[in-house]
């Protein structure tokens, strides 16, 4: 059972809703969208705080539900979306690698996942692994690859 109280719980939501969002945005794309699954994710974690076992994995944890919400809702409306609508959308954030965020943006959604949380989250191989519910040597190659891929676009 959690030790975290609802005060504890909204700091930390505040500390990783940025977080939550980048990577929210990085798989669907759409600010709109992001927001919604960062949102439900909010909700669906207070719902089932007392689930967190260990409080200093919330950050794992918490990105985890995020990306399952942003999947849910890539899926249900994945019909809709097309690469022309991606254009002239920018991220409620800014940091001095928005070039390159432009770039990581347009990879395919399991390398785009990968590098998200690797290199903006600087979350841990096994972390991911967790997070996305796929094998480590998984992570490892969506991320080598993901990287080269990159590379040809720069």
């Amino acid at each position: 059972m959690s030790t975290i109280d609802n005060e504890t719980f909204a700091g930390l939501i505040k500390e990783y809703s940025l977080n939550m969002y980048r990577l929210s945005y990085g798989i669907l794309r759409s600010g709109t969208d992001a927001e919604d699954a960062v949102s439900e994710a909010i909700l669906k974690a207070y719902e089932n705080l007392k689930t967190l076992k260990k409080p200093e994995s919330f950050k794992a944890w918490i990105m985890q539900i995020t990306a399952n919400e942003a999947r849910r809702i890539y899926r249900r409306s994945r019909k809709e979306f097309a690469a022309e609508q991606t254009k002239g959308l920018e991220p409620a954030f800014w940091d001095n690698h928005h070039e390159l965020w432009d770039v990581v943006i347009k990879l395919r959604e399991s390398y785009r996942e990968v590098i998200i949380l690797y290199f903006y989250e600087q979350m841990s191989i096994k972390e991911i692994s967790k997070v996305l519910h796929i094998a480590e040597g998984t992570v490892k190659s969506r991320l080598s690859r993901g990287k080269k891929l990159l590379k040809e676009m720069l």
